[in-house]
């Protein structure tokens, strides 16, 4: 080796641009209905997707809602009196299979609280009248497919006697 003389050395870093990924969804049902019979209650409980934050454009089946979009969840009771029940969002979850038992769960809220992971989940009105909605941004379970299945619990609070019952909407 030599030390004396001057030794250039090309040096230069090559940075790969990413993929950037596109995938286009399709929901299935823009809402669902479900009747509940609770005693002392009956009323029907209507979940919701939305692409506006004024909730006046609905997701239908043939929306195409991509990747880091932003979806609005509505879920609202009818036949309930809105001075003396509460609506709580306990949790709602998304799974990669149609059973909320099975497959992978992802949490957007948990314990009545939005998910902090990535702070992309907002949850409105939780737990103050007969309806809430929570939002979120669109996103894909890593290694399945294209599929992705919301689910949620819910429980309906007596605002006078503060107690709650808890109704599963799946």
């Amino acid at each position: 080796i030599t030390r004396q003389d001057q030794v250039y050395i090309d040096f230069s870093c090559i940075q790969t641009q990413p993929d950037i990924q596109t995938a286009v969804f399709r929901m299935t049902f823009s809402s669902v209905v479900q009747v509940v019979s609770s005693r002392p209650w009956r009323y029907s409980l209507t979940t919701k997707a939305y692409i506006d934050p004024g909730r006046t454009q609905a997701v239908y089946s043939n929306t195409k809602v991509r990747l880091n979009q932003k979806i609005w969840v509505e879920l609202d009771t009818d036949g309930l009196d809105e001075k003396l029940v509460a609506l709580v969002t306990d949790s709602c979850w998304a799974t990669d299979q149609a059973s909320p038992t099975e497959g992978r769960k992802y949490y957007l809220i948990k314990n009545g609280c939005p998910n902090s992971e990535g702070q992309r989940v907002r949850v409105e009105g939780n737990g103050v009248g007969t309806s809430n909605y929570f939002s979120f941004n669109m996103f894909q379970l890593t290694g399945s497919s294209a599929e992705l299945y919301l689910h949620c619990k819910l429980q309906l609070c007596d605002k006078q006697k503060n107690s709650c019952v808890k109704v599963h909407l799946l």
